[in-house]
């Protein structure tokens, strides 16, 4: 209770006088009918719609029901005392929230609601406002019970405050405005593949471009401004001295730095070190490291080692740098045929994006390969998908190939995987063909048929049949009618020229 509500107290009532409501003194009850109190035959009085009463019947009880005062934020006005007990009376501002507000008192209080019956103390002998209000317009001054006072009074009682835990001293309470002025935004490096404040994986296999694809893009970072050179940091494992001095020759000029193991003092075992030490003496902002290739610094098959690699790539990450590995797929793809990362999960886990490359075997322009980036983590705005197309010829320099590598839209990325999968489909559709032809063209014949002649089973040659289906001779080579009973009617589209 606060110093503003009225605590009274009838200095010896009896509880024969209490029982009956104050009836030796009619004064009583006009007090109590100010509140909209009716007396009742037998004694005692009607509790209004409008209010609502806790009773207090012992101390542990009154301790709760205190916190749970505090909690809705403002006391009543009238609390009194009825024998060994207390009552602290509400005014309900729905009375449709009683039920709500029965649930929320602690054990050891009772709500009493509009059509309880309840005792109420005499009060003739409260002569004065200090002990008791002396007028209506004082009863009806009592606290009314909002919703969201409710919802306060729902809260669990809070424990009691632990000064020191061994994470104390630990705590970033009360920095958040230096974590904001910290944090950077997250802004595109290399094309929406790999963005500031990210950690972002590419995992391909040997001779996919990883490489010549990422210095490409770095290079039109800098030179659009995105990047600044000198905030760069290639770092080179994974070539000959040719291969070295080549990418040096592209780097130089836009003031990237290049760190090769075993030059300037540097040891592939150190680098998570310097990572980790680049984050807290906050000398990350704004830098970009590109580490090619991620198995020559942390063994990504040891869960140990993947952990800590990737944490000290997270600390450049969360002190405003940016960290882009590049890593190998395995041997063996997936059962669906795409490619599966290498290593454990464990350095996947500190990645913002991932991403993996594969060829697109069919497509570009003679002499190219075309790849598609496909990302399978996401944490920002990455770009769900992209492809690149670059001339692979063997006699083409590296610098040439450089220059040659492009991006490929996705409308000429699906014509190319059509392409692709059309070759691969390519006897099986010649001899779905011939079925046709001959007369086999109900749908349930002709992929049983088809299924014997090209060794296949059902399923697939149902599904070819089905993805070769339609009126477009670019993309189908056959149509279909429905014929007599529903039956499907198939019929040779002409080659596309």
């Amino acid at each position: 209770m606060d110093n503003n509500e009225h605590t009274a107290q009838a200095p010896t009532p009896t509880d024969s006088a209490i029982a009956a409501g104050g009836d030796d003194n009619p004064a009583a009850a006009d007090r109590w009918s100010t509140l909209g109190f009716t007396r009742v035959d037998g004694g005692g009085y009607l509790t209004p719609a409008d209010l609502v009463v806790f009773e207090i019947s012992d101390a542990a009880a009154r301790a709760a029901m205190v916190q749970t005062l505090m909690h809705m934020g403002e006391p009543p006005r009238l609390n009194v005392k009825v024998g060994a007990g207390e009552q602290t009376f509400f005014r309900l501002s729905d009375p449709d929230l009683a039920a709500t507000l029965k649930r929320s008192v602690p054990a050891g209080v009772h709500v009493r609601t509009g059509g309880d019956t309840i005792r109420l103390p005499d009060t003739a002998a409260w002569a004065t406002p200090a002990s008791f209000p002396a007028t209506a317009a004082d009863l009806s001054a009592i606290t009314a019970v909002e919703v969201s006072r409710i919802a306060k009074a729902e809260m669990p009682t809070a424990q009691p405050l632990i000064e020191r835990t061994p994470l104390t001293n630990m705590s970033l309470r009360g920095l958040s405005a230096e974590f904001r002025a910290r944090a950077v935004e997250a802004k595109p490096l290399l094309a929406d593949l790999c963005f500031s404040g990210q950690v972002t994986t590419w995992y391909a296999a040997p001779n996919t471009g990883k490489t010549l694809i990422t210095l490409n893009l770095l290079v039109d970072a800098v030179r659009e401004g995105r990047v600044t050179g000198g905030n760069v940091y290639y770092i080179n494992a994974d070539d000959g001295s040719d291969g070295i001095a080549t990418k040096m020759e592209i780097l130089d000029p836009l003031d990237v730095h290049t760190l090769v193991p075993g030059f300037h003092g540097f040891n592939a075992a150190e680098l998570a070190d310097k990572l980790t030490k680049m984050g807290v003496r906050e000398q990350s902002r704004g830098v970009f490291v590109i580490i090619d290739t991620t198995k020559k610094f942390a063994s990504l098959m040891d869960k140990r080692e993947a952990t800590a690699f990737g944490t000290a790539c997270r600390q450049v990450a969360m002190n405003g740098g940016a960290v882009l590995n590049l890593a190998h797929t395995t041997k063996n793809p997936n059962a669906d045929g795409t490619p599966r990362y290498s290593g454990t999960t464990d350095f996947l886990e500190d990645a913002d994006a991932a991403y993996t490359i594969a060829k697109v075997d069919s497509g570009g322009e003679a002499g190219e390969r075309v790849v598609e980036f496909k990302c399978f983590k996401q944490r920002g705005p990455n770009a769900e998908t992209a492809a690149y197309a670059y001339d692979a010829a063997p006699d083409t320099s590296y610098l040439a190939r450089l220059a040659s590598v492009r991006p490929v839209d996705r409308d000429t990325l699906d014509q190319f995987k059509r392409v692709e999968a059309e070759r691969a489909d390519a006897e099986v559709i010649e001899i779905v063909r011939e079925c046709i032809a001959e007369g086999h063209n109900s749908k349930m014949v002709l992929g049983k048929e088809a299924a014997k002649r090209a060794g296949v089973s059902t399923r697939q040659a149902f599904r070819l049949v089905e993805r070769y289906t339609g009126t477009d001779p670019a993309q189908h080579r056959w149509s279909f009618s429905v014929g007599d009973r529903g039956i499907h009617r198939f019929e040779l589209l002409p080659l596309a020229a």
